[in-house]
């Protein structure tokens, strides 16, 4: 499978989690999120076109956490 994006082209995170069909960054600055977010909802698009089920998850969602920082859904 080949994504529109690589890994490196996601800005520098402070965290990264694995779930069974999507992961989670979480960035310090929200301008960095949005930058990631952009990414993961075209590498979505690509894969909901091959058939790709998300699940309950939206890929390019922004929730900012208690802590001030903010963590995208990827795919």
């Amino acid at each position: 499978m080949i994504l529109v994006n690589r890994e490196s082209d996601y800005p520098p995170r402070l965290k990264e989690e694995q779930g069974c069909k999507v992961g989670w960054y979480t960035f310090a600055k929200e301008a960095d999120a949005k930058v990631a977010a952009k990414l993961a909802e075209e590498d979505a698009k690509e894969l909901w076109a091959m058939g790709y089920d998300f699940g309950f998850q939206c890929p390019g969602d922004i929730t900012e956490l208690k802590d001030g920082t903010f963590q995208v859904c990827i795919p």
